[in-house]
């Protein structure tokens, strides 16, 4: 079984793809991560010992997004938050190993594809669409992408919370959820059922849902990266 490291790991969103892809993750991220599923090492990504990282088949590694967010650019406050992404590619390309950087929109990747949730038809269980564009920059060639697949209402995870982009209420009829348009309203705040169901991620809080990918994204990754791997090793 190929071996990806998964370095600013979270809660374990990216892992959870790749695991589905058919790889073996481990974790590492500067924080405790408790809710993380697999294997998890707490370290310094940018400080990791060059034999550990020899150790594995490919690496993914999703810097802080904070200094490149909409919010952050919205309010002014980029220049509190720390941009890793330069440090975090010269790690990559000394690696000599194929990669994947992941970031939000916005932020200066190079020649970066664009994953949405309506591509994997992401949603909550009354159809708010999960949409989440995040950014991939690669060393290797992922290939043709799926259509993004925009319409109706959608719900946006961040911030501890998910919002209803298009401001309807949910109203609950016995176990059926129902969607009334109501203008002038303040935006809804869906439950955290309703975020992991969107994310397709069942483990984290909401806090953890705001800073994940959601794995559908990372699985179609990695079919695509074993398929690569197997094709190298192989030659």
């Amino acid at each position: 079984m190929f071996k990806i490291l998964d370095l600013f790991c979270c809660a374990g969103g990216a892992a959870m793809g790749y695991h589905q892809a058919g790889f073996e993750v481990v974790g590492v991220d500067i924080k405790p991560q408790r809710r993380y599923p697999f294997e998890f090492v707490q370290a310094d990504c940018l400080n990791l010992d060059p034999a550990f990282i020899a150790s594995f088949d490919a690496i993914h590694a999703s810097p802080p997004c904070q200094a490149h967010s909409r919010i952050s650019r919205v309010s002014g406050r980029q220049e509190h938050h720390v941009d890793r992404i330069e440090e975090t590619r010269d790690l990559l390309k000394s690696s000599g190993k194929p990669w994947i950087m992941e970031n939000v929109v916005g932020a200066p990747l190079n020649n970066p594809i664009m994953l949405c949730g309506s591509m994997f038809a992401l949603s909550t269980t009354c159809g708010a669409q999960l949409r989440r564009h995040r950014l991939f920059e690669t060393n290797w060639n992922v290939g043709l992408l799926p259509q993004c697949n925009h319409g109706g209402s959608v719900v946006g995870v961040y911030g501890g919370h998910a919002h209803d982009h298009r401001r309807k209420v949910i109203t609950v009829t016995g176990s059926t959820p129902q969607m009334n348009v109501v203008r002038n309203r303040s935006r809804l705040t869906f439950p955290v059922e309703e975020a992991r169901k969107a994310m397709g991620i069942d483990w984290m809080t909401m806090a953890e849902l705001s800073q994940a990918i959601p794995p559908a994204y990372t699985k179609w990754i990695g079919e695509r990266l074993l398929q690569f791997l197997h094709v190298r090793s192989a030659a």
